[in-house]
């Protein structure tokens, strides 16, 4: 039987497989997923948590673990080489990690799947300068070492399987989705929540010297607009719980440093009623309100960080295009 491949590394790219695997219809003995080094225990705990609720734990897993990393890569190569490979989804174009797996192995189609905001970086990359190759030469000459041999041809024509509004072109083929595994399995609705209800501040650590400052003033507006709410600020996992404890000082917020698991199933999974949300530019906004269409989503339009993001006023149209509201500092 040919293998139908998934590479993963994070909840969102972990969600996205399973959806894939459902509407690919990829029977569970001809799937392999590879759990490739999540990059902290929080990150490891959710996909731990997430394989068995999105039933991922019925077909073959690997685990490729930052202490035995190498020796782990070398047998995943060993162990799926052999085999013919329908198609291979991959979560993070611009890892070198996942990149060597598109690039060392054969397959039929190629299906990228959703890496966050990063989907659409990936998707205008590829049409202004094709699959950019970004191993270095030091890494592939550690690939050699172990096996791994890659290819110098990379392909015209890829897939994305995405839950964004991106359109099908002539160097890619577009599937889109609005989460219907997820959804089943985390139904949204209301009943049995009881207590204050809940505001969600999204962190995100992009910004550089002007972060600290405008998040700030983000959660002042927050504040402002939601005076008897209780305001919860889940952090990235990039964020540090002491910075933001010392420029949060004195705000009504609780902070969120290592949720059991991702934010999408937390409004779902959570007794208490989550009345709204509030980001500058955070995936969830869009991934929370495609799932949950009732809940009151914002994205907060913050002029000194828009100015440093690439494709800023698509971001904005597509989380309009679902009826994330708009709201400014």
């Amino acid at each position: 039987m040919n293998l139908n491949v998934f590479v993963a590394s994070t909840p969102l790219q972990l969600i996205s497989c399973a959806e894939a695997r459902a509407r690919y219809e990829c029977a569970a003995p001809s799937c392999l997923l590879i759990i490739a080094r999540p990059d902290n225990r929080v990150t490891e705990k959710q996909m731990a948590f997430l394989l068995e609720r999105l039933r991922l734990n019925d077909i073959q897993t690997i685990y490729l673990k930052k202490n035995t990393f190498y020796l782990q890569l070398k047998s995943a190569f060993r162990r799926v080489s052999g085999h013919r490979i329908d198609r291979l989804f991959i979560g993070n174009k611009s890892s070198w990690i996942h990149e060597a797996f598109y690039l060392g192995l054969a397959w039929k189609e190629l299906v990228f799947v959703d890496d966050g905001l990063a989907t659409v970086k990936y998707y205008h990359a590829i049409h202004s300068e094709g699959l950019a190759l970004r191993i270095t030469e030091g890494k592939r000459r550690l690939l050699a070492r172990l096996g791994v041999r890659l290819q110098s041809v990379v392909p015209d024509r890829v897939s994305f399987f995405t839950c964004f509004p991106l359109e099908s072109s002539s160097k890619v083929d577009v599937e889109t989705h609005d989460f219907p595994i997820f959804r089943q399995i985390f139904p949204p609705g209301i009943e049995g929540k009881e207590g204050i209800p809940l505001v969600g501040f999204i962190g995100q650590p992009f910004g550089g010297g002007d972060r600290i400052k405008q998040m700030r003033s983000q959660v002042t507006h927050v504040v402002e607009r939601h005076p008897n709410a209780r305001i919860v600020y889940f952090m990235h996992r990039k964020e540090r719980r002491r910075e933001l404890e010392q420029a949060l000082a004195g705000f009504p917020v609780e902070l969120r440093s290592s949720p059991r698991w991702p934010i999408e199933v937390e409004v779902s999974l959570s007794r208490e009623p989550y009345i709204a949300f509030y980001s500058f530019t955070s995936t969830a906004l869009f991934t929370l309100k495609k799932i949950f269409p009732e809940l009151s989503v914002y994205q907060i339009d913050d002029a000194v960080l828009a100015a440093k993001l690439p494709f800023y006023g698509e971001i904005q149209s597509m989380f309009r295009s679902i009826g994330v509201e708009t709201t400014r500092l």
